[in-house]
Parts: C-alpha cells; sequence; structure tokens
C-alpha cells in the first residue's frame, strides 16, 4: 500500500478532522495566492498564469482518471463529465483561455455553487492526507474556485442576473441529462437520483425524490447569494449623489 495504491493508506478521512481543516486552510491560501497574484501582473503575466491554472487542472484530472483505469476503477457509472465539478473542469479550463459570456455564468454560479459544497463534504470515501486521492480532490476543487473568482476578481467581468438565469436553467438540464444517464447505467451523478453514499447535506432532506425540491429551491437561493454583492453594489452607486460639473 502507497501514495498511489488502489486502497487507503495511513489512517482514513475523517469529515472535519484535523486532516480535512488543515487541507481546507491549505486550499484558501492556495486560492487567495493565486488571485493576489493575478491582481498584481500585466496583461502578459496573467497569460501565463491562466496557462499555469489550466495546464494543472487539466493535468490532474488526467492523473486521475490515469489512476483510475490503472487499477481497474475506471468505470462509466462514476467517470463521466456529468457532474457539476467534472464539467467545470473543462468548461472552466476553456473558459478562462477563452472567456465567453455564457462560460462566464457557468463559471461564476456553478463554480460558487459546487466547488464549495464539495470541499466542505469531500467525496473521499476513507482517503487520507498520505494519498494521491486526497491531494488530488483537494487540488482540483481549489482551482474550481480559483477560476470564478480570477474572472471577476482579476479580469473585471462580473456576473449578471440574466446570468444567473441562464445557469439555472442550464443547471436544470444537465440534472435532467445526469437523470437520464442514472437510469441507464445505474449511476448517480449529480446525486439526483439517490442521496451519496458519503455524508452530505442531503443526509438532513427526505428521502428522493423528495429532496429534489429542497434542491432546486437551495440551488436558486445560492445562485442569488452569489449576485446579491453586485446588485446592492449597483444599487448604492445609483444612490451616491452626482457631483455637479
Amino acid at each position: 500500500m502507497g501514495y498511489f495504491s488502489a486502497s487507503p493508506c495511513c489512517g482514513p478521512f475523517r469529515l472535519f478532522g484535523a486532516q480535512h481543516l488543515g487541507a481546507l486552510g491549505a486550499t484558501a491560501l492556495g486560492v487567495a495566492g493565486t488571485i493576489a497574484l493575478g491582481r498584481r501582473q500585466e496583461a502578459a503575466g496573467r497569460r501565463r498564469t491562466r496557462a499555469v491554472v489550466v495546464a494543472s487542472l487539466w493535468g490532474q484530472e488526467i492523473a486521475y482518471h490515469a489512476w483510475k483505469a490503472r487499477h481497474g476503477m475506471w468505470r462509466t457509472k462514476d467517470m463521466l463529465p456529468l457532474h457539476l465539478c467534472s464539467v467545470l473542469v473543462w468548461a472552466g479550463g476553456i473558459n478562462l483561455i477563452r472567456p465567453t459570456r455564457l462560460g462566464d455564468d457557468l463559471t461564476w454560479y456553478w463554480g460558487l455553487a459546487g466547488a464549495p459544497q464539495a470541499l466542505l463534504t469531500p467525496d473521499l470515501a476513507e482517503f487520507g492526507d498520505r494519498h494521491f486521492r486526497f491531494h488530488q480532490f483537494f487540488i482540483s476543487h481549489g482551482f474550481l474556485l480559483s477560476i470564478p473568482l480570477w474572472q471577476v476578481l482579476v479580469e473585471g467581468r462580473r456576473p449578471t442576473a440574466g446570468g444567473g438565469v441562464r445557469a439555472y436553467g442550464m443547471l436544470l438540464a444537465q440534472a435532467g441529462l445526469a437523470h437520464l444517464v442514472n437510469r441507464r447505467l445505474g449511476s448517480n451523478y449529480m446525486f439526483v437520483t439517490r442521496k451519496p453514499d458519503t455524508a452530505s447535506l442531503l443526509d438532513k432532506l427526505p428521502a428522493w425524490p423528495g429532496y429534489i425540491p429542497y434542491l432546486m429551491a437551495m440551488a436558486a437561493a445560492v445562485f442569488a447569494a452569489e449576485y446579491a454583492p453586485f446588485a446592492v453594489a449597483d444599487a448604492l452607486r445609483e444612490r451616491r449623489p452626482r457631483r455637479r460639473g
């Protein structure tokens, strides 16, 4: 048993244990450092940093798939890019290189809704902090959190209310697609067919399908909260008295 073994080693993962809290702290520092670096750089420097982020994000995802395949654990019911964070690994990287309005909508609203929740309730089974899977998980989701913050705090591409509506509509469409695939493969992408096997916020909600309306309402509330700071800033700006010439 070792760092890249198929089985957990050197102690299991514990939700909100010391290793989890340490990883959250390290991830927060990494995200903050990336944003701080970008804000100090000129255009050429930001291009290089974006390239490093995308290469690292895609590289760790490829390494994860390779690790699964090496140990005979790669299955279509687990590894298709249908979870929100899996979609954002590729879509977020593309948008960081070639930004579009739709890409900004998805990376902001989906990314800030999905990545923090995943970091707080990691789907790590028993893999602890001396295993590849542990580090790969936090590195991946740290980058997924960095991308929307970069596009707003470094590049100045702020989200819009209409973008939130589009992102919510696409979220429902993605959930519908995931459920169809789940019924076909016996998978549980986006956890819309049953609750996850590991501890999560869904444990407090009714059994399937009773928790689906709750998820829809929670997603709408989170998207609204993600736009709220910009709506408040706009309202305050409008209330400021205009200077007389």
